[in-house]
């Protein structure tokens, strides 16, 4: 009897124990949030980063639905002042919104590597201020400065449970993008002059910037 009752202990215990590892990662109608920052994204950027939300259809296969975001600031200064000055401010700020798929590989039972794949719908807005001289200009919606951007990408990377429904990753991605530059606005004074120029671009290249990543799936 007593064996008996140690063998049953045993798998009671056996069995909690893998169940409890199959829970380090999503299953079938969970929800996962991820925040990601990006803190060498570029020398003249303040901060950049993204939100994301996962709805778990299965354990393999996610809704994904990113927001990333970005914003800085960068200033040009000849040293100089008076009428030999020449000082060229920048500032900026940029999101955009990526609703996609994911899709999960079984992995080991803390890492879990993926592939995914979706849309992209950004905008830029920027603002730039030059000062030559005693002349200041004001520069607004610059032109290759402020955009739509519509774009498809792909992306592949990995999942790694640290704790239970607690984990860090990284990820790399290719994709293709379309930019539409809008007109730019120079205000010198009282005087306010548009641009009619419009400038379309097309690019397809490898996003492999540092993005620590946290998420959490609850």
């Amino acid at each position: 009897m007593k064996k008996v009752l140690v063998i049953a202990v045993l798998t009671a215990c056996m069995f909690n124990l893998v169940s409890a590892q199959e829970k380090y990662k999503p299953q079938a109608g969970d929800f996962s949030l991820e925040v990601g920052f990006a803190p060498f994204a570029g020398k003249d950027i303040i901060s950049a980063g993204e939100l994301a939300g996962f709805i778990h259809f299965t354990d393999r296969l996610a809704l994904r639905i990113g927001l990333g975001f970005g914003f800085g600031s960068q200033v040009e200064d000849n040293g100089e002042s008076g009428a030999s000055l020449f000082k060229k401010t920048r500032s900026y700020f940029g999101f955009d919104l990526e609703p996609g798929i994911v899709y999960s590989f079984k992995g080991t039972t803390r890492l879990t590597p993926y592939i995914g794949g979706g849309l992209k719908f950004g905008l830029l807005t920027t603002n730039q201020k030059w000062e030559e001289g005693n002349n200041v200009q004001e520069v607004a919606n610059g032109t290759g400065l402020e955009a739509f951007t519509f774009g498809l990408g792909c992306s592949t990377g990995f999942n790694y449970y640290f704790v239970k429904n607690l984990y860090i990753g990284a990820e790399v991605g290719l994709g293709l993008d379309y930019i539409s530059y809008l007109n730019p606005k120079a205000t010198s004074g009282s005087t306010t002059t548009e641009y009619k120029d419009k400038n379309h671009e097309l690019g397809f290249g490898i996003s492999a910037q540092p993005l620590l990543r946290l998420g959490w799936t609850f």
